[in-house]
């Protein structure tokens, strides 16, 4: 019944996060779509152009990552759920039944989703580094944006206000 459970749940995350649309992953400019590897073509502003080059990177660092992670979950689950709770071994002595330890295919899983996680930074910041090129390159103007940031002073934490 866990096992159930614990597929029912991945398979509701990966539906969630697996829908993608055509234009999320094409860059339009008067109508005609381009790919994410031709933004030379589409971006006359050098600036806008940095941006777009920094989103790359960190897209593809964030696909690096999660495919590591991702490798690493699969494996670990395929053996924990190929491999039967108990075994028959022979021995010297005869044959004993001996039971099944998951316990280190438990952990490589945690550590693979741990891993898998770790790619989550870099698609926000692929995503922001995306929008701030397209901004640039159709001249929108940014908007006053204030934000607070926690920061390490000395031997304590401040809270700190940008404007």
């Amino acid at each position: 019944m866990k096992k159930i459970l614990f597929f029912g749940a991945i398979f509701c995350f990966q539906s969630i996060f697996s829908q993608v649309t055509m234009a999320g992953n094409k860059l339009v400019k008067d109508g005609q779509s381009y790919k994410f590897s031709q933004y030379q073509q589409v971006f006359t502003n050098p600036v806008a152009s940095d941006y777009f080059k920094q989103g790359r990177s960190n897209k593809t660092a964030g696909d690096v990552i999660s495919s590591i992670g991702g490798f690493g979950m699969g494996l670990s689950l395929g053996l924990i759920l190929s491999t039967p709770k108990e075994q028959s071994v022979s021995t010297p002595f005869g044959s004993a039944t001996v039971e099944t330890d998951n316990s280190a295919r438990w952990t490589v899983f945690g550590l693979s989703a741990g891993i898998a996680l770790v790619s989550i930074p870099f698609y926000v910041g692929a995503k922001k580094n995306f929008n701030k090129a397209i901004e640039t390159e159709n001249g929108e103007s940014t908007a006053f944006e204030p934000y607070f940031k926690l920061e390490s002073a000395g031997n304590g934490l401040a809270l700190s206000y940008h404007f």
